[in-house]
C-alpha cells in the first residue's frame, strides 16, 4: 500500500482544495438534519429515530482524518480538523437546544430515559468508541467491506450526546449536560487512539515514518491524543466505580426490603442510591387484602401491622449508613385471590390492625 492509496488523505483534503466550498455545504446540511433527528428522537423517546440520526451524521469522517493527520505527521491538518470537528459540536449543542426551545417543551415534564442514559458515561462507552473506531477505520481502507459503515456508524455514538447536551441545557441540567458532552469527548478521543492503531498496522508506515518531521509530528499527535484518553478514563474510572458500588448498594436495599417485609406481599418498583449527594429513594407498592376497600380509614392505618414493627428508616440505616437521606414513596394495592368457583380469598395474612404509620 502507497502513502497515495492511503483513503484516509484524501478525506482530509475534503475541506480543502477548489471544492471545499461544496464539501463544507454538503456537511453542514448533514450535521443539521442529523442533529434535528437526533433531537426530536431523544424528545420522543425513540430509539430507532435515533439510529437514523447517527447514520446521517457526518462526523466520522473528519474525525478517522484527524486519525490519518496524526499518522502522516501533519500536524497542521490534525489541529484544523480537531478544531472543525469541536466547532460543529458546539454549533449541535446549540442547535438542539434552539429546536427544543422552538418546540416549547414544557419544563415540568419529566426528561425522556433517552437523554438521561446519555448522560451517565462509564468505561463500557470508551469500550465501544474503540471497537467502533477500528471498524471506521478498517472500513477506509477495505473500501471491500463499505457494507460495515452502517454499523460502525450505529456503534458510537457522536451526534446523540451533543443533541441530549443541548436538551439538557434547555431544562437547567448543566451538569447533566457537562456529562452528555463528556460521552462526545470520550468517543472523539476513543475513535482517535484506535484508528491510530489500524492506520499504523495496515498503512505504510515505514514510508510515513521516513522523515523527522513527520516522526515529530506523529510523536506529538500521538502523546496529546494518549493524554487526552487519559484523562477520559480518569473521569470514566471514577464514574465506573460509584455506579458499580451504586448498584450494590441497591440490591442489598431491595434484599433487606423484601426480608423486612417477611410474609407482607410487597413489590420493590425501584431503588436509586446516589453516593456522591447521600442520597437515596426508594418504590414500593403495598398489596392489601380484599376486605380493605371496605375500610373508612388513612393509607397509614391500612398499613400492615409487621411493616410498623421495625421503621423503615432503621432498614435504610442498617444498608446504606446513617448519614444517607431516604426518600420513601410507596402506593398500596387492593389484591386478592380467586379460586375456582369465583370464591374470593384473602391473600397470605397480613396482619391488619389500626394505627399510626410507622
Amino acid at each position: 500500500m502507497t502513502i497515495r492509496s492511503f483513503t484516509m488523505t484524501k478525506d482530509i483534503l475534503r475541506f480543502e482544495g477548489s471544492d471545499k466550498a461544496a464539501y463544507w455545504r454538503k456537511f453542514s446540511m448533514l450535521l443539521t438534519l442529523a442533529v434535528v433527528i437526533a433531537t426530536m428522537g431523544l424528545i420522543r423517546n425513540s430509539s430507532a429515530v435515533i439510529i437514523a440520526a447517527m447514520l446521517v451524521a457526518p462526523l466520522m469522517t473528519p474525525i478517522l482524518g484527524i486519525a490519518s493527520a496524526i499518522i502522516m505527521g501533519w500536524v497542521g491538518r490534525a489541529v484544523r480538523l480537531m478544531v472543525i470537528v469541536w466547532a460543529a459540536a458546539g454549533m449541535s449543542v446549540l442547535i438542539a437546544w434552539f429546536l427544543v426551545w422552538i418546540a416549547d417543551v414544557p419544563l415540568g415534564i419529566l426528561i425522556p430515559s433517552e437523554v438521561i442514559s446519555r448522560s451517565d458515561p462509564g468505561s463500557e462507552d470508551l469500550v465501544i468508541a474503540l471497537a467502533a473506531g477500528v471498524a471506521g477505520a478498517y472500513v477506509q481502507i477495505r473500501k471491500s467491506e463499505i457494507s460495515l459503515l452502517p454499523g460502525a456508524a450505529i456503534g458510537v455514538s457522536l451526534v446523540p450526546p451533543l443533541a441530549a447536551a443541548g436538551i439538557l441545557l434547555y431544562y437547567g441540567e448543566v451538569w447533566r449536560a457537562y456529562e452528555a458532552a463528556f460521552l462526545f469527548a470520550t468517543n472523539f478521543g476513543a475513535i482517535i487512539l484506535s484508528a491510530c492503531i489500524v492506520y499504523l498496522t495496515l498503512g505504510p508506515r515505514q514510508k510515513v515514518l521516513q522523515s523527522d518531521r513527520r516522526r515529530v509530528g506523529f510523536t506529538l499527535g500521538f502523546a496529546l491524543t494518549f493524554a487526552f484518553l487519559g484523562a477520559i478514563i480518569a473521569h470514566l474510572s471514577t464514574a465506573t466505580y460509584y455506579r458499580y458500588n451504586e448498584t450494590k448498594l441497591e440490591a442489598a436495599l431491595a434484599r433487606r426490603i423484601n426480608s423486612w417485609a417477611g410474609p407482607v406481599p410487597v413489590e420493590v418498583l425501584r431503588v436509586d442510591v446516589k453516593m456522591l449527594s447521600k442520597r437515596g429513594e426508594v418504590w414500593l407498592l403495598v398489596d392489601l387484602p380484599f376486605e380493605a376497600q371496605y375500610s373508612i380509614s388513612s393509607t397509614a392505618d391500612l398499613v400492615p401491622a409487621r411493616l410498623k414493627e421495625t421503621p423503615f428508616r432503621d432498614i435504610a440505616s442498617e444498608v446504606l449508613g446513617p448519614d444517607y437521606v431516604v426518600t420513601l414513596r410507596y402506593q398500596t394495592r387492593i389484591s386478592w385471590n380467586v379460586g375456582g368457583g369465583e370464591a374470593i380469598h384473602e391473600l397470605p395474612p397480613s396482619s391488619i390492625t389500626s394505627g399510626s404509620g410507622g
